[in-house]
């Protein structure tokens, strides 16, 4: 029967329809007669029990109570949206039946597609046979029948097939790369999870494992318990190894993983890691254990079990607005356990304690660190800990001359079982200032004054005679003060053209501080990887620490230019000093201070249109000019594809352990085919150098390592292969393949 106003009023005394025309089309908002409350006229109905209808006719048959709705039929209610040719509602039982390509969507995003649809309990329950089920993350599932009871919040498929795979609608039955096949699935909204029943995962449609039971989170979940992708490769020290972790979430701020791991030639290694977020702060703890043959240096089995294993851990905590802490810890039961295991390639675990805080222009810290070495020539008993290292700054309002004053006092106390134990107290005033003339002049000033004060035990035994000192170390307490005047000026000169801009700044430095000479005594712990380099060129203290001082006068020059296009950006710095007056026996040879004037150092770095980066750094002996340090690395490509090259030569006779002068080249890089193809490449080679434990040449490859990976929406793959050339005791050198395999949803 076509829409009228007889048939309107039949519909509003029965069923408290609002009606509003557009057209031919009919929007209304229907409250099921089910409902007592909403058959009251003073009771509004909620917007859950609300039914929105748009259809192109609408039609009602008084004798059944069934409701006909016809052509581009649309049903929503609380955020569930029904689309469909026709859909018959029958008044008295509550019923609903859609026809006609229906297909419902969820409030999460989820669509269910099928040529019928059934919908009870006032169009919350629904039943659908042939049905195909897309859910929001674009995975799909079909089968012959399905039901979704609201109550339980359960939805249940008859005869299932699951993939997030796409799948190919043209008619032509290809298959999806995978899929999972089950007698039932059910899906529980309230847990968010998928259950199977007699499952079967099928690759390019070839059965390849069966189950009679098995579950996975559904696409909404961010954490979920089960198992992670399994880790498979091979080594040349462990042979084959498989690790399945197993992730489990304990609650919203505590989970856990554990990963049993087979190994072919040393059994099996346990794997944990346990993450908490406690509010305040979080923390991580990582773990791993195992029992393995006893092997000597040459990797020897020498007979009997050990247990080897390592242990980390980090966090960080705030414990108010202005304080904050952070842990960090780091222990190996042996020196090359991590590299045998390649958990790690460090050669030195650090493990620290920060406490510090902050209190407008001022700050506080004070914090405990200890080492363990890794290297051959590590001795454990020579390691240090510090305990404590306190440093604090305060800065004032107060501006005398119109610059900036600091105060800073540091103080260390660094303790060994087997050796010097060095404790230190330093406070520092510190005045600096910029001034910009009208002609444009920069100069900035930093004046300094410090005083030190040492106590030195046992200080016949440093841990590294090259840095105690001419004579070596003195027990006893030394006192040393310090003061320092730097001027710097530059002159930035600036031309504007049509294509760029131009900058040009001489910039001179003058530094003086009186010769008083460091007291042999004072072992340098601090500053021993000082070097000069463009970074420290024109800085008032170029060492890193407290314990080396460069005294004397010296003078810094050098010019700084820029070049800025809309391609194309360029800066160089190039410069040298000259030591006026002072000692430079305080400086280690080799670090480019040496004699009246120091070596030249400079750094270039050249940007083109995001797609090339250059950078080179250097330095130069002062009188021969050989290259001393000579850093190139060289960028191409985007996001799609890079290439890294670079080249490494010291040559600067610093004979130090693993300071040592070496030439090397590296390559690394990768190259996206498209959207789900990638290969990725390194590649180190030692050109030259020398091991000074052995003094044996280590020219050759060092490590190489080639990938190829592949991901779609529904899997992720990867092989890589990596061989190193370097051996460490029983870390031998040999070929290492690593495989990885997701099936997206599923680990």
């Amino acid at each position: 029967m076509p829409i009228n106003d007889s048939l309107l009023s039949r519909l509003a005394n029965s069923t408290r329809w609002a009606c509003l025309f557009a057209g031919t089309a009919l929007t209304a908002i229907i409250v099921p007669q089910g409902n007592a409350s909403a058959q009251s006229e003073n009771v509004e109905a909620t917007s859950e029990e609300k039914v929105e209808l748009e259809a192109d006719q609408l039609t009602y048959d008084p004798d059944t109570g069934e409701i006909r709705a016809i052509g581009n039929v649309e049903l929503a209610r609380s955020g569930y949206t029904l689309k469909a040719g026709e859909v018959y509602f029958n008044q008295g039982t509550g019923e609903a039946r859609a026809v006609g390509a229906v297909e419902m969507i969820t409030p999460d995003g989820d669509r269910i597609i099928a040529p019928e649809i059934l919908l009870e309990n006032e169009l919350k329950d629904a039943f659908v046979e042939n049905i195909r089920l897309i859910l929001a993350d674009g995975a799909q599932a079909v089968a012959a029948s399905g039901e979704r009871i609201s109550d339980t919040g359960r939805t249940t498929l008859k005869r299932a097939a699951y993939s997030p795979c796409e799948v190919c609608a043209d008619g032509s039955g290809s298959q999806p790369l995978w899929q999972l096949k089950a007698v039932r699935v059910v899906h529980d909204k309230g847990k968010r999870r998928l259950y199977y029943k007699d499952a079967v995962l099928e690759v390019f449609g070839v059965p390849v494992f069966w189950t009679p039971y098995f579950s996975h989170p559904d696409p909404t979940v961010d954490r979920a318990s089960g198992l992670l992708p399994l880790d498979i490769q091979s080594s040349r020290n462990l042979g084959i190894i498989a690790g399945i972790p197993y992730y489990h979430v304990f609650s919203d701020s505590i989970d856990a993983t554990f990963t049993p791991v087979y190994t072919y030639r040393e059994g099996f290694v346990l794997k944990g890691q346990y993450r908490q977020h406690i509010g305040s702060g979080q923390f991580r703890l990582d773990g791993s254990i195992t029992r393995a043959d006893r092997r000597d240096f040459n990797n020897t089995v020498i007979g009997g079990k050990e247990t080897r294993g390592h242990i980390s851990a980090e966090g960080t905590f705030a414990h108010s607005s202005r304080w904050r802490s952070r842990i960090n810890l780091n222990y190996a039961s042996d020196d090359t356990y991590l590299g045998r295991y390649e958990i790690s390639n460090t050669d030195t675990l650090v493990s620290e304690y920060l406490l510090e805080g902050f209190y407008d222009k001022s700050y506080f810290s004070t914090r405990a660190l200890a080492f363990q070495g890794l290297r051959f020539e590590d001795i454990a008993g020579k390691a240090a800990f510090a305990l404590p290292l306190i440093d604090a700054e305060f800065i004032p309002d107060y501006k005398p001359l119109g610059g900036t004053i600091s105060l800073r006092g540091n103080a260390l106390a660094l303790h060994r079982t087997n050796g010097l134990d060095t404790r230190r107290l330093s406070l520092v005033a510190n005045w600096q200032r910029r001034w910009i003339t009208p002609k444009g002049f920069v100069l900035d000033v930093d004046a300094l004054g410090r005083s030190d004060v040492y106590n030195l035990d046992a200080a016949n035994e440093p841990d590294d005679p090259a840095f105690a000192g001419s004579f070596g170390g003195t027990s006893g307490s030394e006192w040393r003060n310090l003061a320092r005047l730097t001027g710097t000026l530059s002159w930035p000169l600036v031309k504007y053209g049509a294509n760029g801009t131009h900058t040009i700044e001489p910039i001179a430095e003058i530094s003086v501080s009186p010769r008083r000479g460091t007291p042999d005594s004072i072992v340098n712990e601090d500053s021993r990887a000082f070097e000069l380099s463009d970074i420290n060129l024109f800085s008032s203290d170029r060492t890193t620490g407290f314990d080396l001082w460069e005294e004397g006068s010296r003078a810094t020059f050098g010019v700084r230019w820029r070049y800025e296009t809309g391609d194309l950006t360029a800066d160089v710095l190039v410069g040298q000093s000259w030591r006026i007056t002072g000692q430079d026996i305080v400086l280690a040879e080799g670090v480019g201070l040496e004699g009246e004037f120091s070596d030249i150092v400079g750094r270039t770095f050249i940007s083109y249109k995001g797609w090339i980066d250059l950078e080179h750094r250097y330095r130069l002996d002062d009188k021969s000019l050989a290259i001393r340090r000579n850093d190139i690395d060289v960028t191409f490509g985007d996001d799609r594809k890079s290439l890294r090259m670079g080249y490494t030569r010291l040559n600067r006779n610093l004979n130090f352990i693993n300071r040592e002068d070496r030439e090397e080249i590296r390559l690394n890089g990768f190259y996206k085919f498209d959207d789900s193809w990638a290969v990725t490449g390194s590649w180190t080679r030692r050109l030259s150098g020398a091991d000074l434990l052995t003094s044996v040449e280590e020219n050759g490859s060092v490590q190489y390592s080639v990938g190829v990976e592949y991901q779609n929406e529904c899997i992720e793959l990867g092989v890589r292969l990596r061989e190193t050339f370097t051996r460490d005791r029983d870390v031998e050198p040999g070929t290492s393949i690593m495989f990885r395999l997701k099936l997206t949803n599923l680990g």
